[in-house]
Parts: C-alpha cells; structure tokens; sequence
C-alpha cells in the first residue's frame, strides 16, 4: 500500500508505460500514414482520370519492390543497427507522402510510387526483429499479439481518415498527413531508442511460453505457417484491392462492401487477442489448428461464390478474419521464436505475404475479366487455400517421415 503513495513507484509505473507505448506506436502510426496514401491514390488517380488498370500496374510495381527487397533489407538489418534502418524507412515515406501532391500524371506516379514498396520493405523485417529483441525472450507471444493489434488498427482507420479527408478541391490533405505520421513514427523510434531496454526474464515459477521443440521441427511449422500465410494474403488481396470493384459491379452499395471489411478487420483484431494468451500456447506447434481454420476458409469462400447474402457474407468475412489472424501470427511468431536471424527471417515473412498480395488481385482480376465471370475470383480463392494444404500435408509428413 505503502508503494502507491510513493513518487518513484508512480515515476517508475509511467516511465515503463510511457516505454511500452513508444514501442508499439509506430507500427500504428506507419500503417495509417501506408494505408492512408493507397487509398487516396485510388481517389486522386481518379481525380486525374487514370484507368483503374493503370491503378492495379502501379501498386503491383510498388508490391514488386516490397517482395524483391524485404528479405535482402531484413538481412540488412541483422548486421547494422536496426534503429538507422527504421529511420530510413520513415524518411523515406515522408519524403514520397510530400512528393505526391506533386505528381500530375501517370509518369510522375511510376516514378515515385516504388518508394512506399522500398520503405515497407525496410520497415517491417527490421522493426519485427528489433521488436523480438527490444524486451528479451520472455514474453515474445504478447509482444507479437500487441504488434499485430496495433497494425491492425492502423490498417483499419487509414483508409476511414483518407475517405473523410478527400475532396476534389483539395485532394492533397491525406498525403500531407501521412507525411506527418512518418515523421511521428520517426520520433518514437528515436524517444525509445533513448531509453535502455527493459530485459525481461520467464520467472522459474511460471509457465514457460512454450516448451521449445528442436530446431527441425520448428523448422517445419515455420514452412507450414509460410505456406498458409501465403495463401491467406492471396485471398486478403482479392478481398481488399479486387473486391470493391467486383461487389459493385454485382449491386451492392459500396458501404455493405465497407461493412463486410470493418467485419473481417474487427474479428481479425479479436483473434489476435486469444492468439496472445496463454492459453494459444497449446496451439503452438501442432498442424490441425492450422488446419482446421484453412478448411473454414475454403468453405467461406464457396459460400461466398455460391450465395450472395449480406448476412451469410458477414459471418463469412469473420471467418475469413480469423483465418488470417491465425496464419499471420503462426509465420510470425515461428520466425521470431528462438532464431538469431530475426531480420532475415521477418524479410522473408513479409517477401512471402507481399507476393501473395502481389498474385492474388493480379489472377482474380484476369479471370474476373473471362468468361467466368465478377464471382469467379472467390472460387478462385478457395482453390489456392486448398492448393496451399495439399503443399503443406506432404511438407508435414515428409518431416514426419525423417523423423522417424
């Protein structure tokens, strides 16, 4: 009782907040600033009269950048200090965000639009592995929950602000804003950087996170778990980049299409919740969770290609959440857990994820496009699930035979 009335106790108390917050806080700040400029680009290449195919060209060229140069600039990030990648990654989003108004053809576009796929890239390899490393190994299953909570969020309220802030008369206010939020996030970089880091230790008393399996079994769940997120960020980019205009084109309002998403993102951030407790743990490092949410997701999307019902769609779109948020936080969490490269292994994380960003609109417009029809690309999202658990059953049982 005594601690509460004392000054250093509350001092303290804050400064391990205030330490904490600055963690985190970046990883909202630079998905509102990343998110907030794609979605005004969509509205201002509109405002400039560029086609939608241009559009689907330019962010495939800055996806490009992304996949090439995360692993390369994760690696990177393991041999110098990772905090001066972190600052080049913002600088350089900031210089892009005030560079766009500029921009008043499609040319000016090309050129500057790899510049969010290179920050991005030097961005998360890099902030994931100084995550793992920034407050020891003992929690590493909250901090991954905490990170992917925050992000996110940020994916979520970029394009709400970029929506409420364009207007034809003044198209420029989200990029001046992303602007602002990189060099925010710059400056919680460097406000944490000032401080040491806190090194915490799993108490003897306590459960451990996991009981660690040996090095080839974690190797395999880590190439199952890429397998499955690839193919989760496959179908996340049909839903996100391809699926405004598919929905549209099939008669529904633009705010059920929004609705269905804040669904998918809401339930995606609950998950993300339970993945962090204690009690996901027992899901750690066994094939049929992963499974099982794969199938669910299969099923999600032939009865989103077979039925068209708001309701049934938003109880889909949770499932799909869920899906997601168990497939990211299993490559993750298996990348960072008990690995010296954790810059190598993130770059390759997010290369993998971003090629299936990259595939997916890219396939699912080309067949939207055929004679199959605006509702084809779901169907075609249920196959690649399913083509990613056939890869990742013989990659299970040809582990299991070597075992033996």
């Amino acid at each position: 009782m005594r601690q509460l009335w004392s000054g250093k106790f509350w001092i303290t108390s804050a400064t391990k907040t205030f330490q904490l917050f600055t963690v985190y806080l970046p990883v909202l700040l630079i998905d509102l600033a990343f998110s907030g400029i794609i979605t005004n680009t969509s509205f201002y290449t509109s405002y400039l009269g560029l086609s939608s195919t241009f559009l689907g060209v330019l962010k495939a060229v800055m996806t490009a950048f992304f996949v090439v140069l995360a692993i390369p600039f994760g690696r990177l990030s393991d041999r110098i200090e990772r905090r001066y990648v972190l600052y080049m990654a913002c600088l350089i989003l900031g210089a892009v965000s005030i560079g766009l108004p500029y921009c008043r053809n499609s040319t000016h576009l090309m050129l500057i639009f790899p510049g969010i796929g290179i920050s991005m890239a030097l961005f998360w390899p890099a902030y994931e592995a100084w995550l793992a490393e920034r407050e020891g190994e003992g929690k590493l299953i909250q901090r991954v929950m905490l990170f992917n909570i925050f992000w996110s969020i940020g994916v979520t309220l970029g394009p709400a602000l970029s929506s409420y802030l364009y207007g034809d008369t003044n198209p420029f206010r989200s990029f001046y804003l992303a602007a602002i939020f990189s060099l925010l996030t710059l400056v919680t970089i460097v406000a944490n950087s000032l401080q040491a880091p806190a090194i915490t230790e799993t108490s003897p008393m306590e459960p451990s996170e996991v009981l660690y399996p040996p090095l080839s079994v974690r190797t395999t769940y880590l190439n199952l778990a890429r397998c499955a997120n690839f193919a989760s960020w496959f179908v996340l980019g049909v839903l996100r980049r391809l699926a405004p205009k598919l929905t549209k084109e099939m008669g529904m309002a633009t705010s059920t299409f929004g609705n269905l998403m804040l669904t998918l993102g809401g339930i995606q951030t609950l998950a993300f919740f339970v993945l962090g407790t204690g009690y996901s743990t027992r899901w750690h490092y066994r094939f049929a969770p992963m499974l099982i949410v794969q199938l669910l997701t299969i099923l999600s999307f032939v009865g989103i290609w077979s039925l068209q019902n708001t309701p049934l769609w938003t109880f889909l779109f949770g499932l799909i959440g869920v899906s997601a948020a168990f497939t990211y936080f299993s490559s993750l969490y298996y990348g960072l857990d008990r690995h010296a490269d954790k810059g190598n292994k993130s770059g390759w994380h997010e290369g993998i994820l971003g090629l299936g960003i990259l595939l997916g609109p890219l396939l699912g417009g080309v067949l939207a496009d055929s004679r199959f029809g605006t509702k084809s690309p779901y169907l075609l999202c249920a196959v690649a699930i399913a083509i990613a658990i056939v890869i990742e059953i013989f990659v299970y049982f040809t582990a299991t035979r070597q075992v033996d």
